[in-house]
């Protein structure tokens, strides 16, 4: 491509505070980038006052939004997650007519993925799709949704070389699958230091000792239990007797029950400190400085060994899933969950076996390293013609 050539349009599309923090350091390699320029379609949870409006950070990090897609239905049903996706789609069609992007690029495996997915398949828009390959025995229809999008998706960027081999098993041709590491480590490296003394003067909270990071999420095939998995959570670091750092769930059924068990317990201990949304420069220093992460996010399957970081991941969600010596899974027994909590916490032969522990996400550079394999993909005709290997 000449050097006068215009920069090809990356359009990111995002939907929650979560997936964004995953998405970023991809963006600024693409804005860095001579060829590619990123846009963002902002959708979902950033746009609903109930998650804290995070669309304003988007926002403040000043990379051009190219739309707004309002599909988020005020409903904690199954039902109204489905119907959410299929305005979602709606939106993106209009969207991806009006800008004729070069390339479409998403994360994960939750409704963004596979709306983003359909789109560029039906639109003849090469999909570029991070951390497919991904297993878990979790029964979340998330684990469907992320192998459906490897197969509608163009270039595969894979967080580990397990997740890379099964894309391959998928029927992908070798020449479309990447190994370059999950982008949320990126952030964790280049994220600025706070001391813990910095950290809890500008958070407000006194920081002397250990605390804990609790993020937990409803599952659909168990979202009638989701208000009770939370309290058993809850109650298990009730009695470790220090700080607790509570993110919100995500929007998916059953949330409502988690957030009014979250309400309860922090009207009722001191020791809770509950968030909408942490800010980014926050949440990684606690995650530095954390004694255990526990619930069962993402976070503490990928970034966490990043950090040496012990993780209690409780119950279903993750289960199965590509980790490191820094987890431990228990089921929702409030005595289980408190004894791996204070292994985690107080153990120091087993807080130096975590620390050791290997890390099988990456080194930090994915974001970089997916900008320079989009740059180089300049055969739009190569990629969205598709072949399997089965």
């Amino acid at each position: 491509m000449s050097s006068d050539a215009p920069r090809r349009e990356v359009l990111f599309v995002t939907g929650s505070r979560a997936e964004y923090d995953i998405l970023f350091p991809v963006i600024e390699a693409v804005a860095a980038s001579e060829t590619l320029a990123p846009a963002i379609a902002v959708t979902g949870s950033h746009l609903a006052p109930q998650f804290g409006l995070t669309v304003r950070e988007v926002e403040a990090d000043g990379f051009p939004i190219a739309g707004r897609i309002e599909n988020l239905l005020a409903s904690d049903s199954a039902g109204a997650r489905v119907k959410s996706a299929a305005i979602q789609l709606s939106g993106l069609v209009d969207l991806v007519q009006n800008r004729a992007p070069d390339f479409l690029i998403v994360v994960g495996d939750r409704e963004e993925s596979i709306t983003t997915a359909l789109t560029g398949a039906y639109m003849n828009v090469p999909v570029v799709h991070i951390a497919g390959g991904d297993t878990a025995d979790d029964f979340n229809v998330d684990n469907a949704v992320r192998h459906a999008v490897t197969k509608l998706a163009h270039l595969h960027m894979a967080a580990s070389p397990g997740s890379a081999a099964r894309i391959v098993k998928l029927g992908e041709e070798d020449w479309r699958v990447h190994h370059v590491g999950a982008p949320g480590l990126d952030r964790l490296r280049k994220e600025p230091l706070l001391t813990r003394e910095e950290l809890g003067r500008e958070m407000g909270v006194a920081l002397d000792g250990p605390f804990a990071i609790l993020i937990q999420h409803p599952i659909l095939p168990e979202m009638d239990q989701a208000g009770a998995q939370m309290r058993a959570t809850l109650e298990a670091m009730a009695g470790l007797g220090i700080p607790v750092f509570i993110s919100a769930p995500n929007s998916d059924a059953g949330n409502q029950a988690v957030r009014e068990a979250i309400s309860d317990y922090a009207a009722r201990h001191d020791q809770f400190h509950a968030y909408h949304n942490l800010q980014r420069r926050f949440f990684v220093n606690l995650m530095r400085h954390a004694g255990v992460l526990a619930g069962n996010s993402s976070s503490g399957i990928i970034e966490a060994p990043f950090l040496g970081l012990p993780v209690v991941n409780v119950g279903s969600r993750q289960r199965g899933r590509e980790h490191g010596g820094n987890v431990t899974f228990t089921g929702y027994e409030v005595s289980e969950i408190s004894a791996a909590l204070k292994q985690a916490v107080f153990d120091e032969a087993y807080r130096a076996k975590v620390k050791a522990a290997a890390n099988p996400y990456g080194d930090g550079h994915a974001g970089e390293k997916i900008a320079a394999v989009m740059a180089r993909e300049t055969d739009k005709v190569r990629l969205l013609s598709k072949r399997n290997t089965f």
